[in-house]
């Protein structure tokens, strides 16, 4: 039983791995041989579907190049190198395993092989290419191999879309196929020298994958090195038959005249690669040059091309030009003919037609511009004339439109050209697009006047000038607003730190005053009483004993002083708006509970300066405390009025009273009085008593101050 499930597994191993080699197509997925992945190319089935290729290089290679031919046993086909692939260089004949994935080319909506990794295997001997049979060519048996093809060149030009591509027609009888040669841009000025040479390449031969996907199979040389001629042009590349002289016959498949040549004068010269020619026998040629180097308006030339027609008159195309000796022509300028857009497109009836009998002939129109050239490569403008636009172009003489502004009236001279195509057989009617005036000289424009100053466009671009003007007003407004703002909030704060840094001097020097005026005086009184206590130590004992007491009664009050001071640091009475209830505040530590207190002060805080308000409230503390300590006051009433320009207030007690003519004085040891005398003298004040033994005291205070009046 063992033996027989391995030689089923033997088996069916054997027959999947040749089912893989037969189908091309691995287990994962992954494409094994070129013919499955032609087929899923041409079918454009399904994109980024892996490969793994071993393959044998076909095409010859310019290393290191992005595109070459492969081979193996199924079949043919091109690969490319994707942009991450591995720089490795491979030559033609080298054994190659490739690695990648489908893709698609969005430029020209086809898939390819994109291959991202190269691994060469070996070198080998380069295969040698197949001579082309000419009569089998069309059958497909030379598809995607290396061909050597001999002929005669028909043609020869630059891609106008790829300028990398060079492109030659070869001609064998019959037959013709188009070789297509990379190139650096070199090569240029040898096309036309390749015109009816016999040349041999070398490339490779398939369908034409380029931006003209319908140009059919092409020859792909690798480099000029792979192209050769094998016998060279004649000499005199115009001598060939006339172009009048093609026959009847002929015209309806003119690629079978080969070139031709004409003579005549040059009318009109654009875009550097076209030129009409005037005849001698008055007819008008088109001429398509090879390269970019016209000759000028009113030179006499010989031109050789091939010959196409626009159904109106015989063309050349891929003209090559040499100067012609002009013996018999006239050279003067034909005299343009003032013509007007309906002149041009309708007929005498009034029914749309283009003109075609003016093309060729001297114009002249008159008309207000509408656009000029914004670059230096395009010269040409846009004029209208009878509500149509009318193109006049000035690639051969620039200069003409130097002074010439936008919304000007001009008169445009020159050459009228019927923009008309070449026949082909798909159209039996070339199309007639349009019509232009190809200026000849510089003196064909001429600015017939300027457009006005005030213009459409100037007032717009002058209301958009003022609205932005507003705008940046109104922006600029907003930001000195914000600046203001922001500036009066700093002043703000500077004016409150000065106000701040102001109370903080007044206090300090309310301070200093206060230390100045109570203790300083009270400690010079200690001083003094001390001094005089020390003399009478030996000689009046009761003399030092009364100087001490005195020094000591002073230094009390020192410190009462002090304290009142430190108490008016911490107290915020003076922010109080009622001066009762600052009153009672102030009074509140030096009065107990037994002693009754009547307040009525009839004078708003609000009118009074705080150096006043503090001068009042120590006034009367000073005297409050003198009736509660020495006069043992049980009842005090305080009272305060304004009298025009000064303040009366007065303290009333029931305490035991006193002799106002022998009041206790400083020499005494009492400064209480003596300060609050300084007080009031310093307002322009006058101080009253009125008391005797057991009668009690009523001290009464006037003093000078701007009180403002309360409005009604």
């Amino acid at each position: 039983m063992f033996r027989l499930l391995l030689v089923t597994f033997i088996l069916s191993s054997h027959l999947s791995a040749l089912a893989e080699h037969r189908s091309g197509v691995a287990t994962d997925g992954t494409i094994t041989n070129t013919s499955d992945l032609a087929k899923v190319l041409n079918t454009f089935s399904a994109t980024n579907i892996p490969f793994n290729l071993t393959v044998s290089v076909i095409s010859p290679v310019k290393n290191p190049t992005l595109t070459f031919a492969a081979e193996d046993s199924s079949g043919r086909m091109l690969f490319r190198r994707d942009r991450s692939c591995n720089q490795i260089d491979v030559r033609q004949g080298d054994l190659i395993r490739i690695k990648g994935s489908t893709k698609i080319d969005p430029r020209i909506n086809l898939m390819f092989a994109a291959i991202g990794n190269i691994e060469v295997l070996s070198h080998s001997v380069p295969p040698s290419p197949i001579e082309i049979d000419w009569s089998d060519i069309r059958k497909g048996e030379c598809n995607i191999r290396l061909v050597k093809a001999k002929g005669i060149v028909h043609d020869a030009f630059r891609d106008e879309i790829d300028r990398r591509r060079d492109y030659v027609q070869l001609k064998n009888g019959l037959e013709s196929i188009f070789a297509c040669v990379f190139t650096d841009g070199t090569e240029q000025d040898n096309l036309r020298n390749l015109i009816g040479a016999e040349v041999s390449v070398i490339g490779i031969y398939m369908p034409h994958r380029g931006m003209r996907r319908i140009l059919g199979n092409t020859i792909y040389v690798t480099s000029w090195d792979d192209f050769k001629v094998t016998k060279p042009t004649h000499a005199d590349l115009f001598d060939v038959p006339s172009l009048k002289d093609i026959p009847q016959s002929v015209l309806p498949n003119l690629n079978t005249a080969g070139r031709r040549r004409t003579a005549g004068k040059v009318i009109a010269v654009w875009h550097d690669d076209r030129i009409l020619l005037r005849t001698a026998d008055n007819s008008i040629v088109r001429v398509d040059l090879m390269d970019g180097n016209p000759p000028k308006y009113g030179d006499f030339v010989e031109v050789a091309g091939r010959p196409e027609t626009d159904l109106y008159r015989l063309n050349l195309s891929r003209g090559i030009w040499r100067p012609f000796n002009d013996a018999g022509q006239k050279r003067s300028d034909e005299t343009p003919e003032d013509v007007t857009v309906r002149n041009l497109t309708m007929t005498e009836a009034g029914e749309p037609a283009f003109q075609t009998k003016y093309h060729g002939r001297a114009i002249q129109i008159k008309g207000r511009v509408i656009s000029v050239p914004q670059t230096e490569e395009y010269n040409r403008l846009v004029m209208e004339c009878d509500r149509q636009m009318v193109h006049v172009d000035a690639s051969s003489c620039p200069e003409s439109l130097r002074n010439v502004e936008v919304d000007c009236t001009i008169s445009a001279a020159g050459t009228c050209l019927m923009d008309t195509g070449n026949w082909h057989p798909n159209a039996p009617f070339p199309h007639i697009e349009g019509f232009s005036i190809i200026v000849r000289t510089p003196d064909d424009i001429k600015i017939l006047s300027y457009p006005p100053w005030w213009t459409a466009g100037k007032l717009v671009a002058v209301i958009g000038a003022l609205l932005g003007l507003l705008s940046g007003i109104f922006i600029w407004n907003r930001m000195l607003n914000r600046l203001a703002e922001r500036r009066g909030r700093e002043l703000a704060d500077e004016k409150l730190a000065h106000v701040t840094s102001d109370l903080k001097v007044y206090e300090r020097t309310r301070l200093a005053v206060e230390l100045h005026d109570s203790l300083s005086q009270n400690l010079t009184g200690v001083s003094l009483a001390i001094r005089a206590a020390n003399r009478l130590a030996d000689s009046d004992s009761d003399g030092m004993r009364q100087s001490l007491n005195v020094a000591a009664k002073a230094l009390d009050s020192c410190r009462d002083e002090l304290r009142n001071c430190l108490w008016d640091l911490r107290n915020q009475t003076l922010e109080e708006t009622d001066m009762n209830e600052a009153i009672r505040q102030t009074l509140a530590p030096h009065i107990g509970d037994n002693t009754k207190l009547s307040v009525r002060f009839n004078v708003s805080r609000e009118r009074l300066s705080d150096n006043t308000a503090h001068c009042i409230l120590r006034i009367i503390r000073e005297l409050v405390a003198n009736a509660v300590r020495h006069g043992g006051a049980s009842a005090i009433k305080i009272a305060g009025s304004t009298e025009e320009d000064r303040l009366l207030f007065s303290v009333c007690d029931n305490g035991c009273g006193f002799d106002p003519d022998s009041r206790p004085n400083a020499a005494d040891g009492h400064f209480g009085l003596q300060g609050i005398q300084d007080r009031v003298d310093g307002f322009e004040g006058e101080l009253s008593i009125k008391s005797a033994p057991d009668a009690g005291a009523k001290v009464t205070v006037s003093i000078k101050v701007n009180i403002p009046k309360q409005a009604d």
